[in-house]
């Protein structure tokens, strides 16, 4: 009788010390909510420039997995994440025509910047500017990125410059069909048909994901 004269108390202590936690954090909510995500978050990569570039491909890699099977709606690959996966596709596909390839994220675009060997262009590519460019140059071709359609995207570029000078659009225009036929001032690329959006900022670019499509 007198256990049980002493545990009512005891009960109606336990429930008043609960609700005053729960109205503590209902109120100071905001507060841990932001607890909760320091203690749960993932810890921040090491910076790009620390990291080899296996390492930032797989980082990359990774991330996409995570959009693809619905874990996230949207990723942000690191400047060096996007610039590893760039490079390692323009020196597949250039045939040793550019070499010190390197890739600067910008508001909307991108600018790659490479070293070109004018002796492995086409013949009669550079036109007029053959007596100019001979050897080794640095050429700089810049445009926005953006989703053209599901499983599309599209590169447009509006500026090459080699020495720092702007080349006649209509030069490199010709110049980029006798390396990529078809290209104009356009470089079409295939993406994966679950990527919904793209948004390229200089902090990186931002893949949005599509449940719709991850679905089929």
């Amino acid at each position: 009788m007198i256990l049980s004269c002493l545990a009512w108390p005891a009960r109606l202590m336990g429930t008043a010390v609960l609700a005053a936690v729960l109205y503590l954090g209902w109120v100071n909510r905001a507060d841990v909510r932001r607890w909760v995500h320091q203690r749960t978050a993932e810890p921040a990569p090491p910076p790009d420039e620390t990291v080899t570039p296996v390492e930032l491909r797989r980082r990359a890699t990774a991330r996409l997995d995570s959009l693809e099977r619905g874990r996230a709606d949207s990723v942000v690959l690191t400047p060096g994440e996007v610039a590893t996966m760039v490079i390692e596709e323009v020196n597949r596909r250039s045939a040793g025509i550019a070499d010190s390839v390197a890739v600067e994220l910008r508001d909307g675009g991108v600018a790659i910047r490479a070293r070109s060997d004018a002796a492995r262009l086409p013949k009669g590519a550079l036109g007029p500017l053959a007596e100019w460019v001979s050897g080794r140059e640095t050429v700089v071709v810049e445009g926005p990125v953006a989703l053209r359609r599901l499983g599309t995207a599209e590169w447009r570029l509006e500026q090459v410059t080699i020495r720092g000078l702007p080349v006649p659009r209509g030069l490199w225009e010709r110049l980029l069909g006798l390396v990529v036929p078809g290209a104009g001032g356009t470089l079409s690329f295939p993406v994966d048909r679950w990527i919904t959006g793209i948004r390229v900022t200089p902090g990186g670019a931002v893949l949005f994901g599509g449940p719709a499509e991850r679905a089929r």
